[in-house]
């Protein structure tokens, strides 16, 4: 009997035509036992193996083959799709290059090729493997998504978003395309048209947790505070994961409601994929503690965050022996100039000289902070070291200006203030413009509004606290030099997008973070001539020009 006879082949040939791939890897397996010689029936076998999610031995049946009979696509191919489940990308990668070289005219080869190369980081050889595929195929819809995504994740949104569209167009059942859409347009501000996209998502996949968590943030931008918090309440019920239960609690503190909202923020970490330092004691949460102890305050997050939250360290000390605060090199000098009785370290310390540890940003629930509580704290808490450098003045008002944030921040495109509108303020008489923005005066310049600039001197935030105590005004966005300038008590107007971050709470110009702080919200979402319009005439009342 031949081996293509064999009872078992058969069994295999109808599971695979029902698609059972494990119950077809399984018969061949069976048939291949007695006919170990058959190099047809391995490779059906490794393929199948490899289709049934059984990497390991789907490499090991199919590397002897090829080499045996190395000139079968589909079995290069299905060996490339074993090595890159198995994490070895680049044995995945020389496989499937074998499968184009012998079947150069198959779009869906040249896909599996780019997502490897993309994996190893060649983007550029990635790319071209797509825009092959779509030559060959330029209705192939997996190519788009693909490409999109390279593109996305490379820079370039208005092609990337030429391309879900393209998927779309080529398959409008395509959830990935549509949701990852969504995304893109939120990413880049597009929030109506995002709102469409996610709601698009959830009317063919209402149990889709992220669409809806996604739902809730472009609710949220566009001033449809309840609508959001539903959505994020509906992804919580699909998926009791991390990022709608932080949604909710920054929600929860916009609206004043400090209870709730310290709660649900102490998801933050896991919400943002941020893995919390290793420090090996027992967490503090606002027990009473032996008279001896010892606590360790850590910094978290942005250097805003930390600005924000160090007023409450030198309290500490009234419940513990010592107090230390670990917080990064720029900022180790200013906490050491300003927080009395506390030891500053620059780095994490040796937990064994600790009883207790707490992130700083989980002092507020910790302490359980509201507006009343808060205002027990005095403003200012931090103060300039001795030798830094003030501003060196000019002539009239003298104010800083600070236009935007960490790039690297998901949402710095949001609160970024462009340059263009701000340079019409570079026109009004008595005013000697700062530049607050390190390393980017020159940016200023290349938009129209010079400004002087002593950024290439500051060694840290002690130098720029220096500089900012020389000034008249601090104008900023939401960033960090809007903190430092509040926590030294040096007046600082900050201009917001609409969607205000949780810490300037709603319909506000106050806060009751920084006395000396006064807010200018976008009226509507995205509308920042209006925002910079409402700055520039509470400039010209100050100077007492006409308005």
């Amino acid at each position: 009997m031949s081996w293509r006879n064999d009872p078992a082949v058969a069994r295999a040939g109808a599971a695979e035509a029902g698609g059972d791939w494990m119950t077809a890897y399984r018969h061949y397996d069976e048939a291949l036992a007695r006919w170990p010689r058959q190099l047809p029936l391995q490779l059906a076998c490794g393929i199948a193996a490899t289709r049934a999610g059984e990497s390991a031995a789907a490499r090991a049946l199919l590397e002897p083959a090829l080499r045996e009979s190395p000139g079968q696509a589909h079995g290069w191919a299905a060996l490339g799709q074993a090595c890159a489940r198995l994490g070895d990308p680049v044995a995945a990668r020389a496989a499937l290059a074998r499968a184009v070289a012998l079947d150069p005219r198959s779009p869906a080869l040249r896909l599996n090729l780019a997502n490897v190369l993309r994996t190893l980081g060649e983007t550029a050889a990635a790319r071209a493997e797509l825009e092959r595929a779509l030559q060959l195929a330029p209705d192939y819809a997996p190519a788009h998504y693909n490409l999109a995504n390279l593109l996305r994740d490379n820079n370039a949104p208005e092609a990337a978003k030429a391309h879900y569209l393209a998927a779309l167009d080529a398959a409008p059942d395509h959830l990935e395309s549509r949701y990852n859409l969504g995304c893109l347009l939120r990413q880049h501000g597009e929030m109506t048209e995002a709102l469409a996209t996610f709601e698009a998502v959830l009317a063919r996949a209402p149990g889709h947790a992220d669409a809806w968590h996604n739902l809730g943030g472009c609710r949220r931008a566009l001033g449809d505070w309840e609508g959001a918090r539903a959505a994020y309440r509906q992804a919580l019920a699909l998926s009791d994961t991390p990022l709608p239960r932080y949604a909710l609690g920054t929600l929860d503190l916009l609206h004043g409601r400090w209870r709730e909202g310290w709660i649900g923020y102490e998801a933050r970490w896991a919400a943002c994929g941020v893995t919390p330092p290793t420090v090996p004691l027992p967490r503090w949460h606002g027990e009473a503690v032996a008279a001896t102890a010892r606590l360790l305050v850590f910094s978290e997050q942005g250097y805003g965050d930390l600005l924000q939250f160090a007023r409450f360290v030198p309290q500490l000390q009234a419940r513990f022996a010592t107090v230390t605060l670990a917080c990064p090199p720029a900022m180790a000098r200013l906490m050491a100039a300003s927080l009395d009785g506390v030891t500053v370290c620059d780095h994490l310390p040796d937990p064994a000289t600790f009883t207790h540890c707490v992130p700083i940003m989980s002092l507020a629930a910790t302490l359980q902070v509201d507006e009343a509580m808060l205002r027990t704290f005095p403003v200012p808490y931090l103060r300039t070291p001795e030798g830094g450098a003030p501003a060196v003045r000019g002539t009239g008002l003298n104010i800083g200006l600070c236009w935007t944030g960490n790039p690297g921040q998901a949402d710095n495109i949001q609160r970024t203030v462009p340059l263009g509108l701000l340079r019409n303020l570079a026109h009004l008489p008595g005013i000697t413009w700062h530049n607050l923005q390190q390393g980017k005066a020159e940016q200023a310049r290349a938009a129209g509004f010079t400004l002087h600039d002593a950024s290439a001197h500051w060694r840290d935030f002690a130098d720029t606290a220096a500089y900012l105590d020389g000034l008249d005004l601090v104008i900023s966005a939401c960033t960090s030099i809007a903190h430092l300038a509040g926590a030294l008590g040096r007046p600082v107007w900050l201009v917001s997008r609409f969607d205000a971050d949780w810490r300037w709470l709603l319909a506000r110009e106050d806060s009751p973070w920084y006395p000396s702080l006064r807010l200018f919200r976008q009226p509507r979402p995205g509308d920042w001539p209006a925002a910079v319009a409402a700055l520039e005439g509470a400039l010209r009342q100050r100077l007492g020009a006409p308005i």
